[in-house]
């Protein structure tokens, strides 16, 4: 990595510090990733060099996958039955948030077929700007849409399960026992694994759900019984929320600052729909109303699953929700616009 490399990621983790600081003080939900994301997102509107390298964040996401991993026990396994009903219902929330998101899109952003739809879909920013790319969408205006969209949901969604919900937004339980040498070791390897099995099966977020899934059976077969560190968590949000931040470098507010504003709206608009449907689904199932906020969020993979872990709220609940989610979108999705565009050309 180059000097110019290594001072803007050391810049960017001291403002994100700086921010999760102010947020610890003020008492704000989510200090080390709401705090970090918040600052260096204003330092990057600013227009300061900040910066976080791919293959960093990626590093984090692995440990991530890990410490997700570990929250799937034989109890946890045993309980995924039950959530069948919520899981389906999760697919029809997927349908139902897409189309209106993509009316938003085509109505108030003006943007073409094409672009809304991916503009519209509550998908990973990669894959999505990826998969939108190939099929001939406005790339700028997607990525810009989805960057807005994520951050937004990670922004809004935890200030509302705690000043509205009455949740503990800054609580990080200290478990009972933390992993040892051996723990680190065998956890080492499942990250390297995982992430690099995962990418071989072209397993979709592979950085994360490669991990996850070796971890999970790590924990399920009693190798590692063991939580991760408090300070494990604390320095992935901070990463993870800087990265998110720095985003927006080089994005000129004068220039793009409708699309931005246009596209907060369509951030609130899906979040509405997220809400709503939560609470229907509580009041039908009896599931938790802030379980089923985080597992329905049209927010990113890493970072829902991460205010969840973060929050205490069933991270097994919410992760295999957007599990779920992900491989519709990733494997499902594609197949089925790629026939629409086809038969959309062919009028």
């Amino acid at each position: 990595m180059r000097k110019s490399h290594v001072f803007r990621v050391a810049l960017t983790l001291a403002v994100g510090s700086v921010g999760a600081l102010l947020f610890q003080v003020l008492g704000l939900p989510l200090p080390w990733l709401l705090g970090a994301l918040t600052a260096t997102m204003a330092a990057s509107l600013a227009g300061a060099p900040v910066e976080i390298r791919p293959g960093l964040r990626r590093y984090l996401v692995c440990i991530l996958g890990v410490m997700l991993g570990g929250t799937f026990s034989p109890e946890v396994i045993a309980r995924v039955g039950e959530w069948l009903p919520t899981l389906a219902a999760a697919i029809g929330y997927l349908v139902l948030v897409t189309l209106v998101a993509q009316f938003y899109c085509r109505a108030v952003l003006k943007m073409n077929g094409v672009t809304a739809v991916f503009s519209g879909m509550p998908g990973g920013l990669s894959e999505m700007v990826i998969l939108g790319e190939e099929q001939g969408a406005d790339v700028r205006t997607l990525t810009l849409t989805h960057a807005v969209r994520v951050a937004s949901v990670l922004l809004v969604i935890p200030f509302f399960l705690t000043y509205w919900v009455g949740l503990d937004g800054q609580a990080i339980p200290e478990p009972e026992a933390t992993w040892n040498w051996q723990d680190a070791a065998i956890l080492g390897a499942t990250a390297v694994l995982g992430f690099f099995g995962g990418k071989a099966i072209r397993l979709p977020a592979h950085a994360l759900t490669g991990p996850m899934l070796l971890s999970a059976l790590v924990h399920l077969s009693g190798l590692v019984v063991n939580e991760p560190p408090v300070l494990a968590s604390i320095v992935i949000q901070l990463v993870i929320g800087s990265a998110l931040g720095a985003r927006f470098f080089g994005v000129s507010v004068v220039q793009v600052g409708r699309i931005m504003l246009l596209a907060f709206g369509l951030a609130l608009t899906m979040m509405s729909v997220t809400v709503a449907s939560a609470a229907l689904l509580s009041a039908l199932t009896g599931f938790p109303f802030e379980a089923l906020i985080l597992a329905l969020s049209p927010g990113g993979f890493a970072e829902m699953t991460l205010a969840a872990l973060s929050m205490n709220i069933d991270p097994a609940f919410v992760t295999t929700h957007h599990g779920l989610r992900l491989l519709v979108v990733v494997f499902i999705v594609p197949i089925v616009l790629s026939a629409w565009l086809r038969r959309g050309n062919g009028r």
